[in-house]
This record gives structure tokens, C-alpha cells and sequence, in this order.
């Protein structure tokens, strides 16, 4: 499985294929081998990029097979090369098995099964990358990594956890977060040695935490139309907020959940806030807190897993998120 191979641990084969639905581990895998291959040459000069379900192979053929001018090969990529793969198969097989000695041919279907004939050929003689989703599991061990080749900087546990909340965990726009986290931690003070998750408060959670605070709050006055106004706010304050709304709803009321249960096992309200890593306006917090009993707030997250799961499938997050707040404001709550 393939996460971000150091670049002296690729090998440069006439054939390649990088698969997998993570697309931006597949780009990044992408843009490795192309830079190795070119060894430094004029990428107008020796690369040819096409998409598979428009080009011809007649003329990746004809590039491949082209005498590179000033670089070392003749790279030629076919992007979303599923289709292009099954028009092709026996002419690809056979160019497997005579390529074109200056010629690179990189492929990056979303699948390729490794029975048939293609991939049998390609993995002996060639190379074949899986590029499979990071699970949410080894997403912290994975950014910390990406923190420390990129910028040297260390990511902890609970700075990564935070970041994930807050964003998701799709791997393109946490590695987004972690560039600008890092200009961040190395600013005019100088370089810092390390993200903390005071770091993705301050820059990344911030305005999304206030958004959300401001929101749980009012729903917890039964203020749908406040609720809701900051809801809107909050999905236009940047362009990546439909990704991350939920997660960082997600984030605020498991922090909700903890801290209702301290508060039935007896755990004075003056801790709660520090156990729970609350830093900001505890009071407010332990208000909501002492509203909402432990089955209203299970209930609010296990919709927020359902609305996360429709949205990821072609849901209208904005909606659901529009008829929770709603039916949670009307919701018949006692004060404990």
C-alpha cells in the first residue's frame, strides 16, 4: 500500500500503473515519478499528458515511441485510464512485452486487478502502485509523516485528531491544512519544531469552532433562526466549509457528549471545561452542557454520521444540516 514513497525508492519502468480511488495520493505518486524520470529536462519537451477516455493509442503510441529531445525519456501519462485500459487491453499487452526503450508509459485507472493478463505483465516487468484511501486510523501516523518530510515539523496526536475533525478526512485537504499550518508555525518568529493543537485552534478551527459554538447555542435556546443564520455564515466563510461543516460539528458535540457524562458522574462544573479541553467561554459551554441530556446529544450525533454519510454520496449537506437544526430547536428537552 502506498502512502508517499521517498523518491529514491522509486524505480523508473517503461510501464507504470498507479491506481486507486485516493486521487490525490495518486497525484502525488504521479508527479514523483514524472519528476525522476525527466531527471530535470523541460517537461514541454518530454511530456505528453492525455485523458483516457479521449485519447487514441495510436498517438500515446506514437509519443512513446518518439526520440526524446534533450531528456534522458519520452514520458506519456494517461489520466483516468480505466476505460482507455479495456479498449486497449491486447495491444497493451503487447507493448508490455516490447516498450520503446526511451519511452515511459504511466497509467492511473481507479482499479486494476491484479488476475488479469496486463497486470500480470506490467507487474513483472514494470511497476504496479496501489494508492489505497489512508484509513481514519492511520490518518495522525500519515499527516505527522507528511508534516516531517515536507517542513520538518512534528504533528501530535491530539493535533491531528483535531485537524481531522475540523476537516475531514479527505487526504487532499488535510495536507492543504497542514501547508498552511506550517507558514503558520514558521512565521516571523522564526521556525517551530512542532504543530500543536493549539496551532489548529487558533488557525484552522477557530472561526469554524466560534461558527459552531454560536450555533450548538442557539439551538440550545431554541433559536432556530439564529441557529440557522449561523449555519449560512459558516458554509460561505470559505470554500472548503461543505467538506468540513460536519466534522467540525461532529467535534464540538462529542465534546458536548464527555462532558454530560462527567457531569452525571458527579464531576463538578468548574473541572469539566479543562477535562474536556474546552479553552474558550466555559460557561457557555457548561450552560449547553447542562440542557442537553446524554440521549438528545447521541441522538444529534448519530444524525451528523447519517448526514456525513448521505453527503458523501450526493447528498444536500446544507438541507440536512438546515432540518437538524430545526428539529432540534423544536425538540422537547428538560433542564437537568
Amino acid at each position: 500500500m502506498v502512502r508517499q514513497a521517498a523518491k529514491k525508492e522509486v524505480t523508473i519502468a517503461p510501464v507504470t500503473v498507479i491506481y486507486g480511488k485516493e486521487r490525490r495520493l495518486v497525484t502525488d505518486q504521479l508527479e514523483e515519478i514524472i519528476d525522476i524520470a525527466l531527471e530535470g529536462a523541460d517537461p514541454q519537451l518530454a511530456l505528453s499528458r492525455y485523458d483516457g477516455d479521449t485519447v487514441e493509442l495510436a498517438d500515446v503510441l506514437d509519443d512513446l515511441r518518439t526520440t526524446p529531445f534533450l531528456s534522458p525519456r519520452r514520458v506519456v501519462v494517461v489520466r483516468d485510464a480505466g476505460d482507455f485500459i479495456s479498449k486497449y487491453r491486447e495491444a497493451l499487452e503487447a507493448y508490455v512485452e516490447r516498450p520503446s526503450p526511451t519511452g515511459v508509459l504511466i497509467l492511473t485507472p481507479d482499479s486494476f486487478p491484479s488476475n488479469t493478463r496486463l497486470a500480470k505483465a506490467v507487474a513483472k516487468s514494470g511497476n504496479v502502485i496501489a494508492c489505497e484511501p489512508v484509513k481514519r486510523y492511520e490518518l495522525p501516523a500519515f499527516l505527522n509523516r507528511y508534516a516531517q518530510d515536507h517542513y520538518g515539523l512534528t504533528l501530535g496526536r491530539d493535533a491531528a485528531n483535531m485537524l481531522i475533525e475540523l476537516t475531514g478526512t479527505e487526504v487532499g485537504l488535510l495536507e492543504a491544512e497542514i501547508d498552511k499550518l506550517a507558514a503558520y508555525v514558521n512565521g516571523p518568529e522564526g521556525p517551530g519544531k512542532a504543530i500543536r493543537l493549539e496551532d489548529v485552534i487558533a488557525l484552522t478551527g477557530q472561526n469554524r469552532q466560534l461558527t459552531v459554538f454560536e450555533v450548538i447555542d442557539a439551538m440550545t435556546a431554541g433559536e432556530a433562526g439564529t441557529a440557522l443564520t449561523g449555519l449560512e455564515r459558516m458554509l460561505n466563510q470559505d470554500r472548503n466549509a461543505q467538506f468540513t461543516a460536519v466534522g467540525a460539528f461532529a467535534w464540538h458535540v462529542r465534546r458536548l457528549y464527555d462532558a454530560r457524562l462527567l457531569l452525571d458522574a458527579g464531576i463538578s462544573k468548574a473541572e469539566i471545561p479543562r477535562k474536556v479541553r474546552v479553552w474558550s467561554q466555559p460557561d457557555v459551554f457548561m450552560r449547553q452542557v447542562s440542557h442537553w441530556h446524554i440521549e438528545d446529544i447521541g441522538a444529534l450525533l448519530g444524525q451528523l454520521l447519517e448526514i456525513d454519510l448521505a453527503a458523501k454520496t450526493g447528498g444536500d449537506l446544507r438541507t440536512a444540516l438546515e432540518l437538524l437544526i430545526v428539529n432540534f430547536c423544536h425538540r422537547p428537552r428538560g433542564v437537568a
